[in-house]
């Protein structure tokens, strides 16, 4: 008998994971292999993954129904749509196709329309002339209506609160769902930043339980919270005022609102303290209101809704946003010509073909507006290309001080090749990696395109690197430029230049880091980008169809300017740098995540770190500290969504450390032992590799670092490096296990965030719902949608009886009493603010999922007033014998998203939450 080849545990959790992806892949691709039928160990990636449809890759950009025409659309200059051809339906098998495009612009060829498919052809793209067939979304089977099922049976609920009636159509809903996607990625952010708001009270190693931003109302003014008795609101409103009032100053006094780079005034001036007071209190209070805006169906209040409140409330709100925008403007605009005179100075001398002026202009665009992000393709990806291929010579060390100036020069001269002097070339380039279907073949074009850049720009490369030593640098910033700031004013922006939407949104990335600023914009520029060209389409004289929309979503017909102005958000945007004003309190959360005594007085911080003292040289550990922790991204992003003495005591469990450090690549995991480990043994295995250095997470002490030299030569220079490498790989590991866990956390924000949309529309049409209170029973909805049947609007649970019965089972495992409690646990994080408390009973830590559900059953079923239902004895019963989580009890919990069986099934089976990778290392 043949032995098997025993698979460790991680290496099978990878293999069976590989397999799922590849049979999802083989079924999204209808490949033929039986692929997943065979062996896990045996799996082996394919070499290049379809990124995208061929129906894509070819031009199609949609097809959209209006009555009995279909109007199909290709891709343009960047989002836009060109209305290709309209094809007028005659009956079953027969239809009249009209082409509405010009020869020049036309990007797709028609072919055969029956009543199943529709063929057509690529004139420029992927497998250019081939036909490709795509599905008639006005076919279903047995059904009469030119459009596509509703599943949910809400198209005609959103078409009337949207644009006040409903229409035989797909074009109206489809701009909907975009309104809706903005709704989604709001309602997950403002739900982190609420969390992270309320988690910085957290106080000796716990937290807060007051949601204080919960009872912030953008409706009161500044002096209405700070003096709520001279207001005429109720005594209850009065009362859960004062106490946030009560928490606002405690928040203040934390000093970590410095962690979102909010400086307070260093002044015995109380007017401009107060101010500052002021303009927190304002933004505070619109992120609470957002979050009550997105969290719960407020449509029919516009001084609440979402699009309208914000010009609604009382100005002092506006004056606030409006002070942010402008002073990030002024940091950015103020001496911009002097600032930049180096880099401004060598392009007037190489840029001989352009006016000064015009350099200076087409500068600022490019650091400030950058324009070079919307040109639809990565100047930074063709550089690298360039100097990967051919440029070597400028990878040499000699460059290293100088090496971000120096790219910055070459990145901005490949800028005004596209944006100025070859337009035409930027144009074709954007259209072949549009037409790319795999990620090689676009590396493919970035490399074609390199080839014939660097005979054009071989010399200017080499001329600018040929003034990147110190001297020249030194000697140019000496001199005076002779130009005036005023060249710029044409360009500069400032706050009138922008919609109070768009400031809104700008005031939100104050509290997001880097990743999550560029996610958030990156979605909202697409979304309302989307808006815009529906818009145009509808309006256009072939497709002419009502568009109209209501009071609280006439802010879409501005999408256009919108989408504009989000570019410019995006790009004055950033992470801020922490407060100085915080610093004693950010070296306190630093020294206590490397394990130190979090009862450490401030004194002995200052002491141990020589904050008070003066001189050269003594500031070794602190600018160690400062420079490895405190500036970490990873640190900060910590604090914010955790606690520093709890993130030391997660730390500490092995099986967690090994859990996270089995995502990170293997190349990562070799370059982190070889950095971290004193004397590494670079032949032992990656499995022995993982171990040694989730030891070295678990043992790590503040005593390591302690007598660490900022300064350092020799063996100490080594030390210190070493001690660089631990931090970072602590603090990613950490990052990365809190990350991925609030992003499981998001899935679930975004369901909840529908169920109370959805019940509030559904509530237009069931009257069995028109008295129900969602907050008394988060599975009356789908609770209601079972049992009504075959008259149900819900094709999910109207026409799959099986499906409903099971919906059914899974409603009466749970109790009211449970969901409420799961509703609140997603709204304010508790298995993230939990980790430490359950995550080391788990007996096998394989999945984020897992992980979440496991912490959150125990915090479902946690005692309360020494007394339980009987199902949440049962379950806890499964919970503390299995030492993992149940999947019945998940799937009870999820019975409130049941209405929607996807979404619910989504949620509820791991195997289809996983189904795409976790953020990891890269």
């Amino acid at each position: 008998m043949a032995k098997k080849n025993k698979m460790k545990p991680r290496e099978l959790r990878e293999a069976q994971k590989k397999a799922r992806q590849l049979k999802a892949a083989e079924i999204n691709n209808n490949a033929a292999p039986a692929i997943a039928a065979m062996p896990a160990a045996q799996v082996i990636a394919p070499a290049a993954e379809k990124k995208k449809s061929s129906v894509k890759a070819a031009g199609m950009k949609s097809i959209l129904v209006s009555e009995n025409k279909m109007y199909i659309t290709s891709f343009g200059k960047g989002n836009s749509a060109v209305l290709e051809y309209e094809v007028d339906k005659v009956d079953n098998n027969n239809y009249n196709k009209t082409q509405l495009s010009s020869k020049d612009n036309s990007n797709i060829e028609l072919g055969d329309v029956n009543e199943v498919n529709i063929t057509f052809s690529s004139k420029h793209g992927f497998e250019s002339g081939v036909e490709i067939n795509t599905s008639n979304p006005t076919h279903r089977s047995g059904e009469s209506s030119p459009v596509r099922w509703d599943m949910l049976g809400l198209k005609s609920e959103l078409e009337k609160r949207f644009f006040g009636k409903t229409f035989d159509d797909n074009i109206h809903i489809q701009l909907i769902y975009n309104i809706l996607d903005i709704e989604k990625i709001l309602a997950v952010y403002v739900t982190n930043i609420v969390y992270a708001l309320n988690n910085m009270l957290g106080i000796k190693g716990s937290e807060s339980y007051d949601d204080f931003m919960g009872y912030l109302s953008a409706r009161n003014t500044y002096e209405v919270f700070t003096h709520p008795d001279k207001s005429n609101l109720s005594d209850k409103v009065k009362g859960n005022i004062k106490k946030s009032l009560s928490k606002f100053n405690d928040l203040l006094k934390t000093k970590r609102l410095g962690y979102f780079g909010l400086e307070e005034p260093k002044t015995k001036d109380t007017r401009v303290s107060q101010a500052y007071k002021k303009r927190v209190y304002h933004m505070l209070a619109i992120v609470g209101q957002i979050r009550q805006s997105v969290f719960h169906d407020k449509t029919s209040k516009l001084d609440e809704d979402l699009y309208s409140f914000i010009d609604i409330i009382d100005s002092e709100y506006r004056e606030t946003l409006d002070y942010l925008v402008d002073e990030r403007f002024d940091s950015i605009n103020k001496g911009f010509i002097q600032g930049n005179k180096v880099n401004i100075s060598l392009l007037i001398d190489m840029m001989k073909g352009y006016e000064a002026d015009d350099i200076i202009r087409l500068y600022y665009d490019f650091i400030v507006l950058k324009s070079q992000k919307n040109l639809g393709f990565s100047i930074k990806k063709l550089r690298e290309k360039m100097l990967d291929e051919y440029g070597f010579r400028f990878k040499d060390k000699q460059y290293d001080s100088v090496r971000s100036k120096m790219y910055k020069l070459m990145d901005f001269l490949l800028f005004c090749n596209y944006y100025r002097n070859d337009v035409v070339a930027g144009e074709a380039l954007v259209r072949k990696l549009r037409f790319s279907m795999t990620d090689d073949e676009k590396e493919g074009i970035y490399a074609d395109e390199a080839s014939k850049l660097w005979g054009k720009f071989r010399n200017d490369f080499e001329n600018i690197a040929d003034h990147m030593n110190g001297d020249v640098i030194k000697e140019l910033g000496k001199a005076d430029m002779d130009f005036d700031e005023k060249i710029l004013d044409s360009e500069k922006k400032n706050a009138s230049d922008l919609l109070y939407f768009s400031k809104m949104i700008y005031m939100l990335t104050y509290f997001l880091d880097g990743k999550e600023i560029n996610d958030l914009l990156t979605t909202l520029i697409s979304k309302f980008d989307n808006i815009k060209e529906f818009l145009k389409i509808m309006k256009s004289s072939a497709v002419d169809v009502e568009c109209e929309l209501t009071a609280g979503y006439k802010l879409f017909n501005d999408s256009q300017r919108i989408t504009n102005e989000l570019f410019i958000v995006k790009n004055i945007a950033s992470m801020r740098k922490p407060a100085s004003s915080a610093k004693l309190t950010m070296f306190r959360d630093a020294l206590t995540i490397l394990g130190i005594d979090d009862n450490i007085t401030d004194d002995r911080i200052s002491e141990i770190l020589k904050l008070k003292e003066k001189g050269k040289g003594i500031h070794g550990l602190r600018n160690f500290i400062t420079n490895n922790v405190i500036e970490s991204s990873r640190f900060v992003y910590l604090i914010k969504y955790a606690n520093a003495q709890k993130i030391r005591k997660v730390a500490k469990n092995e099986k967690v450390v090994m859990f996270v450090l089995g995502g990170i690549p293997d190349t990562q995991i070799e370059r982190y032992y070889k950095s971290c480990v004193e004397f590494p043994d670079m032949n032992s295995s990656l499995e022995v590799k993982r171990s040694e250095l989730a030891r070295m997470i678990k043992n790590i002490s503040f005593d390591d670092f302690k007598n660490v030299k900022q300064q350092a030569k020799g063996r100490e220079n080594v030390a210190k490096e070493r001690a660089k490498a631990v931090i970072g790989l602590y603090l990613t590991v950490m990052y990365l296990l809190v990350k991925n866990l609030v992003n499981v956390n998001a899935r679930y924000v975004i369901a909840i965030h529908c169920l109370e949309r959805d019940f509030g529309l559904y509530k237009e049409i069931i009257p069995e719902l028109a008295s129900k209170n969602l907050k008394n029973d988060y599975r009356i909805l789908s609770q209601t949608l079972c049992e009504l049947c075959d008259k149900s609007p819900n094709l999910f649970l109207k026409k799959n009886r099986r499906l409903r019965k099971c919906v059914e089972v899974d409603i009466n495992n749970a109790d009211s009493s449970m969901t409420r409690k799961y509703r609140n646990c997603i709204a304010h994080l508790t298995v993230v603010r939990e980790l430490k408390e359950y995550i080391g009973d788990i007996r096998t830590v394989d999945s984020y999922f897992s992980i979440y559900h496991y912490v959150m059953q125990r915090c479902i079923t946690k005692r309360e007033n020494d007394t339980k239902q009987e199902e949440k004895i049962k379950y806890e019963d499964d919970l503390l014998k299995n030492h993992g989580y149940t999947k019945d009890f998940v799937k009870a919990l999820n019975s409130p998203f049941g209405y929607n069986i996807p979404r619910f099934k989504n949620l509820s089976i791991e195997q289809l939450f996983d189904r795409n990778e976790y953020l990891t290392e890269k």
